[in-house]
C-alpha cells in the first residue's frame, strides 16, 4: 500500500490517506490546503486550486479517502500532493488494514465495527438485519412495521384526537448572523446570463459553494444585492463558474422568528442543519430527498429494488419553534443496466438514471437526452482521448476492455440544468432509475406491490416516520435533540360541521351525493332544460352495450332527468377518419354516450383508439360526451357516477352545496397545465362557480412556450367573471375568493394594486393558494386501541399567527386504502379567516358532479380548472371561448 515515502515529484500515485483538518487560503489560485495522513501516520499536504474540480467537495475531518491519479510536488524539501488532471477522491467505508491504531488499539471506525460485529442485538442494528424483505416473501397480510416507531410513542403516551404528523425539533428564537456582500475580482463584473435566475442565482450558487466550504449553514440575504448571511465568519475567496470571488462583511444582523422576513433564512438554515445530521447514514440530495442505504423491497424478478425516500419540511414558528414535517414515500432503482432496458424495446429518452458504482467509481444521476452514433474508441471533444481511454480512470481495465470488444449503447446524459452540461457516456456503466409508469412497463407484478406498500395505513406510517425522526439524534449545528412523538404545536384544530349540506330536488338535502340520489331518492337539484341525449357504440358490442345504455336510460329517469329524447346507432372499429364522421351525427344532440374499447387494449388492436378522435370531434361540436368503457359494460357501479356526469355536462345540477361559510358571491379557479416532457407551460384554464357550488362558466386558452399564467391573464380572467356575472345575476359580484391550483407566481402587491382600483365592482376579494403536495398527513389517535386511525374529513389545522391550513377533504368513511393527503390552504390577501377559507374549500371538494359517493380531494375550483385545461391542451376543448356546463369531468 502506498506511503508518504512513495510520492515523488511530478509523479502520479494512487494512495488512501486520512484528513486530520482543513486551511482555508485567502488566494488568488490556492482555495485550501488539506491535512492528511497516511497509513503509517506520516503528515501529507494536499493543495486544492480554485480550478481545479474538487474546489468545492466536502472533506469530513476522521474520514479515510482513496485519492487516485494525486501528482507529488516537492516544495522546499517537503513532498506533497497537488491534484492532478484525472484526479478522484473516493470516500472509504473503514481504514486501510494496514492504517495505524490509535492508543485504545482501534481506529473510531474499527470501534463501531466491532460493536455491530460483536453479536449484541440493539433495536438500530436489528431493524437494519429484518427490514429487507424480498418481493417474494409479500403476503396478503399486513406488513408489521420493524421501525419501532409505536414503541416510542407507548413509551409517551398520546390523548385521544387528530394529530399532524410532524415533530418538535427545538427552539430558535433568534439568531445573530454574519452579513456578507459577494465581490468580485473581475472587471465588469458578473454577467447575469452566466447564472440560470441571473444574479440571484449566482447568489444562491455562492452560498452553497461556502456552506459546502465552511462545513456550517449559509443562505441567501438579499440574492438581488448578492448578499448571504453565514453561522461563521468567511474569509477566503471561491471561484464560481469561472469567476473570483471574496466576501466582504458588512456587519453582523440578529434573524428573529417573529419577523416575516426573517423566517425563510431560519428556515434554510435549520434544513443544512438537519441534512449534515442525516448525511452519513442516508443518500441525500436535499432535505426532500432522504433515501434509505438498503432496499425495503426487492422484486421477485429481482430487476428493480424500492428505497423507503423521507422528505422533511421545516417550520419556525413565530415564537422561535421549530416544527419538522416528514413524509415518506419509495424511490425507485433497477438493478440492470440502461443498456439493457434500450435491449428490452423501451424508451430510453427523458428516462433518469445514475452511475452504476459498481463499475464505475462516480455516483451521479443524470437525464438521458437520446442515443448518439458513436464509437467507443471515439475522442471526446472536451478531453481530447477517446472516450475508453477517458474512462480508465473511472472504470476498470477488464470492463473496457469487454466493452471495446463488443458495440456499446452510447447516449447523451445532461447532468446539470445547463447546455454546457450534456456529456455522452456508456448506458451499460449506468442503471436506470423508473417511474412508476416506467416500472409497470417491465414488472407490473411489483409495481403494484409498491403501490399496495405505499398506500400506508396512518398507525404504520406514523411508527416509521417517528422511528425515523428518532434515528436522527442531535443536529451537528444547532444541537437540536427531536422529540419522536407527532405533535401539533403551533397549530390549532378547527372541524368543519358533518351536517348534510348537500341540496337535491324540492330543496332535500342529504350528506352526500349517494346519499341523495339513491338513499333518500331525492332526485336532482336541476335537469338539464333539454336533454337529447345520442349513444354510439361499436358493432361487435352492441348485444352488451344495448342493455346496458337502456338501464342508464332508466336511472336517470329515477334521478327525475330522464332524456328528452334518445337515438342509438353503431360504428366500426377501425380508422379515425370514420370516427370522426360519425361523431358529426351528435352534432344536433345536447350530449352523446359512446362506449369505447379499453385505451390498453386499442394500443395492442389493428384499430385505431376510438376515445381521443371522439372527444376532439365532439369537443369541436360543443357536444358533451361521457365515455363508458367496454369492460365495464354490466358493471353497476359506474352507473350512478356515468348519470350524474352527463347530467353536469349537459347543463344540468345533480346536487349543490346548501350554504357555503363566508358571503361569498362567486369562487374563481386558475390552473395550468405543465407538461414535465417538454417542460412547458401548454394549457391554461379558469371557472366561475357560484356561491352554492354550481359552475357559471369556464374559459380555456394554450399557452406558448415557457408562458406562465401572469398577472395579466389573472386580471383578464377577473374581467371576465366580471362580465358572466353581472350577465347573470344582473350586478357585480361583491365577494369574489379566488383559488390558484398551487403557487400565484406572480407579482401578489401589483395585483392587489390592480384590483384594488375596482372596488366599485368587486368590494372584497381574496388570493387563495392550494397546494397539493408535501403536506404532513393528520391522523386520529384511538388511545384505547393504542394506534392511529384514518381521521374524519373535514379536520383542519390552522397555523398561530400565520397564513396557512391544513385541511382532510377524504377520509373516514370513504375507506380511504391509506392515509389521506390533505391540501395547504395559503390565504395571500383577503378579510376572510382561516376557518371560512377551509370550510369554503371542503364543500366545494364535496361539490364534485362526478362521483356519487366518494369526494375529489381538490375543491371543484381547481379541480375543474385542472381537467379543462387538459382537456384544452388535448384539443376536447374550444380554446378562447367560453364553456357552459362541465364538459370535462
Amino acid at each position: 500500500m502506498a506511503v508518504k515515502a512513495d510520492i515523488n515529484d511530478g509523479e502520479q500515485i494512487d494512495i488512501s490517506l486520512c484528513v486530520t483538518g482543513a486551511e482555508e487560503w485567502d488566494h488568488d489560485s490556492i482555495a485550501r490546503k488539506i491535512q492528511l495522513k497516511d497509513v503509517e501516520g506520516a503528515a501529507v499536504m494536499l493543495t486544492v486550486f480554485h480550478n481545479n474540480e474538487i474546489s468545492d467537495f466536502e472533506w469530513e475531518n476522521d474520514q479515510w479517502y482513496l485519492l487516485e491519479n494525486a501528482v507529488g510536488n516537492e516544495f522546499r524539501g517537503e513532498v506533497q500532493l497537488n491534484p492532478g488532471f484525472d484526479l478522484s477522491v473516493t470516500p472509504l467505508d473503514e481504514p486501510p488494514v494496514a492504517a495505524v491504531v490509535d492508543e485504545t488499539g482501534t481506529t473510531p471506525v474499527d470501534q463501531d465495527s466491532e460493536n455491530e460485529d460483536s453479536g449484541s442485538t440493539t433495536e438500530g442494528n436489528s431493524n437494519e438485519q429484518t427490514e429487507f424483505v424480498r418481493g417474494s416473501e409479500v403476503s396478503g397480510e399486513p406488513r408489521p412495521t420493524a421501525d419501532g416507531g409505536g414503541e416510542l410513542m407507548r413509551h409517551k403516551p398520546l390523548s385521544d384526537g387528530n394529530y399532524l404528523l410532524q415533530f418538535e425539533l427545538g427552539e430558535l428564537e433568534d439568531l445573530t448572523v454574519y452579513e456578507y456582500e459577494l465581490q468580485t475580482i473581475e472587471r465588469g463584473g458578473i454577467d447575469p446570463d452566466d447564472f440560470t435566475n441571473g444574479i440571484a442565482g449566482f447568489t444562491a450558487k455562492a452560498a452553497n459553494i461556502y456552506q459546502s466550504r465552511v462545513n456550517s449553514p449559509v443562505t441567501t440575504a438579499d440574492p438581488s444585492q448578492r448578499r448571504i448571511y453565514a453561522t461563521v465568519e468567511l474569509s477566503s475567496a471561491i471561484s464560481v463558474h469561472g469567476y473570483t470571488v471574496k466576501p466582504v462583511h458588512r456587519g453582523e444582523t440578529t434573524l428573529e422568528a417573529r419577523s416575516y422576513t426573517n423566517d425563510g433564512p431560519l428556515q434554510e438554515f435549520v434544513k443544512q442543519d438537519v441534512k449534515r445530521a442525516v448525511a452519513d447514514r442516508f443518500e441525500v440530495s436535499g432535505i426532500d430527498s432522504i433515501i434509505e442505504t438498503v432496499p425495503q423491497r426487492t422484486a421477485t424478478s429481482e430487476l428493480f429494488e424500492a428505497y423507503r425516500k423521507y422528505k422533511c419540511r421545516i417550520r419556525v414558528d413565530a415564537d422561535g419553534t421549530v416544527i419538522c414535517g416528514v413524509n415518506v414515500a419509495y424511490h425507485l432503482e433497477s438493478t440492470f443496466s440502461a443498456a439493457e432496458w434500450v435491449q428490452r424495446g423501451h424508451d430510453i429518452a427523458e428516462v433518469n438514471v445514475k452511475h452504476d458504482t459498481g463499475l464505475y467509481d462516480s455516483a451521479r444521476t443524470a437525464t438521458i437526452k437520446e442515443i448518439i452514433d458513436m464509437d467507443y474508441d471515439d475522442v471526446l471533444d472536451g478531453p481530447g482521448v477517446p472516450m475508453s481511454e477517458y474512462h480508465e480512470k473511472h472504470v476498470e481495465k477488464d470492463v473496457i476492455e469487454s466493452m471495446r470488444a463488443g458495440d456499446p449503447i452510447i447516449a447523451d446524459l445532461q447532468y446539470g440544468s445547463g447546455e454546457d452540461s450534456i456529456f455522452p457516456q456508456l448506458l451499460e456503466y449506468c442503471k436506470v432509475i423508473p417511474t412508476f409508469d416506467q416500472l409497470g412497463e417491465v414488472d407490473e407484478t411489483f409495481l403494484e406491490v409498491i403501490h399496495n406498500e405505499s398506500r400506508m395505513k396512518p398507525e404504520e406510517r406514523f411508527n416509521v416516520v417517528t422511528s425515523f425522526v428518532d434515528s436522527l439524534g442531535s443536529t451537528p449545528y444547532f444541537d437540536f435533540n427531536p422529540v419522536p412523538q407527532p405533535t401539533n404545536v403551533g397549530y390549532r384544530e378547527h372541524k368543519t360541521p358533518n351536517i348534510p349540506n348537500m341540496r337535491f330536488g324540492d330543496g332535500k338535502t342529504a350528506f352526500y351525493g349517494a346519499d341523495g340520489l339513491e338513499r333518500k331518492e331525492h332526485g336532482v337539484y336541476k335537469a338539464p332544460e333539454s336533454f337529447d341525449i345520442i349513444a354510439l357504440y361499436p358493432e361487435d358490442e352492441e348485444d352488451d352495450a344495448r342493455p346496458y345504455v337502456l338501464s342508464l336510460l332508466n336511472k336517470l329517469a329515477d334521478y327525475e332527468a330522464g332524456p328528452t329524447a334518445f337515438d342509438q346507432e353503431t360504428y366500426e372499429l377501425g380508422s379515425e377518419f370514420h370516427y370522426s364522421q360519425h361523431a358529426q351525427k351528435a352534432s344536433g344532440y345536447d350530449a352523446a354516450l359512446i362506449v369505447v374499447p379499453d385505451k390498453d387494449k386499442a394500443g395492442a388492436a389493428d384499430y385505431d383508439d376510438p376515445y381521443p378522435e371522439f372527444k376532439r370531434r365532439l369537443g369541436e361540436l360543443g357536444v358533451p360526451s361521457q365515455m363508458i368503457s367496454i369492460d365495464n359494460l354490466g358493471n353497476d357501479n359506474y352507473r350512478g357516477n356515468i348519470c350524474s356526469s352527463l347530467i353536469g355536462k349537459a347543463g344540468g345540477v345533480p346536487w349543490r352545496i346548501d350554504d357555503v361559510p363566508g358571503d361569498v358571491d362567486a369562487f374563481v379557479g386558475l390552473d395550468v397545465t405543465y407538461d414535465h416532457a417538454s417542460k412547458q407551460h401548454l394549457g391554461a384554464a379558469a371557472n366561475v362557480i357560484m356561491a352554492d357550488g354550481t359552475i357559471l362558466a369556464s374559459e380555456a386558452v394554450t399557452k406558448q412556450a415557457g408562458e406562465t399564467f401572469g398577472e395579466d391573464d389573472v386580471a383578464n380572467v377577473i374581467k371576465h367573471v366580471l362580465e358572466i356575472f353581472a350577465e347573470e345575476e344582473g350586478r357585480p359580484p361583491r365577494h369574489v375568493v379566488i383559488h390558484r391550483d398551487g403557487k400565484f407566481y406572480l407579482d401578489i402587491e401589483n395585483l392587489i394594486e390592480r384590483l384594488d382600483k375596482a372596488r366599485d365592482l368587486i368590494q372584497r376579494f381574496d388570493l387563495v393558494e392550494i397546494r397539493k403536495s408535501g403536506n404532513p398527513r393528520i391522523a386520529e389517535y384511538d388511545g384505547s386501541k393504542s394506534r392511529f386511525d384514518i381521521a374524519y374529513k373535514g379536520v383542519a389545522f390552522h397555523v398561530h399567527n400565520g397564513d396557512h391550513s391544513y385541511l382532510t377533504t377524504t377520509g373516514g368513511k370513504e375507506g380511504s386504502p391509506g392515509t389521506p393527503r390533505p391540501l395547504q390552504i395559503v390565504k395571500r390577501h383577503g378579510s376572510s379567516d382561516l376557518d371560512t377559507l377551509a370550510e369554503q374549500t371542503y364543500w366545494l371538494s364535496e361539490a364534485h358532479v362526478g362521483s356519487l359517493s366518494r369526494s375529489t380531494r381538490l375543491p371543484i375550483t381547481t379541480y375543474y380548472a385542472d381537467k379543462c385545461a387538459d382537456f384544452a391542451m388535448k384539443g376536447y376543448l374550444m380554446k378562447g371561448s367560453v364553456i357552459r356546463g362541465v364538459p370535462y369531468i
